[in-house]
């Protein structure tokens, strides 16, 4: 992948955390049209851009005049506590910092956007905001073409399906952020380049990316199957592994011995503290599919016992459960661990 040099960034669910007032203006109007109105579930579910195809399938009997000029009289009642997303802010400091241009292309509505952006006072940070666009991916060639932007150099961050396929659509790196209106499901069905918790990723993503060479060495993690007093044994799903489920773990540190890095792993992702640490085996892993993005991983695989019932997950897993070792392999496992468990089934 090359070195990215532009952002394009989404604004809804992206930049600022505006579901509440967009659900309340939307169910303001199925109540208007004699509709009842979506809870959030509902709408995370239904809801997709182009918004006129929500509408169309939806109110199919209203003009998109008409749904405009009710949306807007009912929403800009509703933004005026309208926030940034966490992270967000602090990552448009970092692109200006780094020189790194940033594009908006959103479907906002562009009163609804001068309001924000200049109340939030980061109107400034975007090159240019190409907002109130219906269908993004009408746009994105022009947004390249007119900044001559090389698209392998160029990455797209939203929170939508229509922002990752906008993505694919221009040749750019589609980047999806989980803060906003799509679930982990849906946004992993249009195969992102990248999948972050939140932007905060994001930026980690371009600082590293940014310092370091494109032949990237491999990188050395530890992992751990750890059994508990019962006998059974600790497994975790997150999204960095497509939801599925495996066992805690990460990246060693420079000079941090890999015992050492296991221990403090797997306290900052379960709050267990091991014993018995023992060693398996080491897994050469070339760009598991699986893993959210490209990578070259050293797995060194352990087992370890612990006293302790209780996990205290951190931000980087949903879920956790004990199973016996035969019901593990049952589950939707990445593969690292399915050889992992094979392995010590075997010996």
């Amino acid at each position: 992948m090359s070195v990215i040099k532009n952002v394009i960034l989404d604004w809804s669910g992206t930049i600022v955390d505006d579901f509440n007032p967009v659900l309340a203006a939307t169910n303001e109007i199925f109540q208007h049209y004699g509709k009842p109105p979506l809870s959030a579930d509902d709408f995370r579910e239904k809801f997709c851009l182009p918004f006129t195809e929500f509408y169309k399938k939806h109110l199919p009997e209203a003009t998109m005049a008409e749904l405009d000029a009710h949306y807007h009289r009912a929403f800009k009642l509703l933004q005026t506590d309208i926030e940034m997303l966490p992270h967000a802010r602090d990552f448009l400091e970092f692109c200006h910092a780094q020189g790194i241009p940033l594009f908006l292309l959103s479907s906002i509505h562009g009163e609804h956007y001068k309001v924000q952006s200049e109340r939030l006072g980061i109107a400034k940070y975007f090159k240019q905001a190409y907002v109130q666009v219906i269908d993004k991916r009408k746009t994105i060639h022009e947004l390249l073409a007119v900044h001559e932007l090389e698209p392998a150099e160029t990455i797209f961050v939203g929170d939508m399906m229509h922002d990752i396929e906008t993505a694919h659509h221009g040749g750019v790196v589609g980047c999806a952020v989980l803060t906003g209106y799509d679930s982990f499901a849906k946004l992993q069905s249009v195969n992102p380049d990248l999948l972050f918790r939140n932007i905060a990723g994001v930026q980690d993503y371009l600082a590293r990316h940014r310092a370091e060479p494109n032949d990237h060495p491999p990188i050395g993690t530890v992992g751990a199957l750890i059994y508990n007093a019962r006998g059974e044994v600790l497994m975790i799903h997150t999204h960095k592994w497509s939801n599925l489920w495996g066992i805690p773990g990460g990246k060693i540190k420079p000079n941090e011995a890999s015992d050492a890095a296991l221990r403090r792993e797997v306290l900052e992702e379960t709050g267990l503290t091991l014993d018995s640490i023992q060693f398996e085996m080491v897994q050469d892993c070339i760009q598991p599919p699986e893993f959210y993005k490209k990578a070259h991983f050293l797995l060194l695989n352990y087992t370890a016992k612990t006293s302790q019932e209780q996990v205290v997950l951190n931000e980087e897993a949903e879920e956790y459960r004990w199973v016996s070792i035969d019901e593990a392999l049952t589950m939707p496992l990445n593969t690292p661990t399915r050889i992992l468990i094979n392995h010590v089934r075997s010996h």
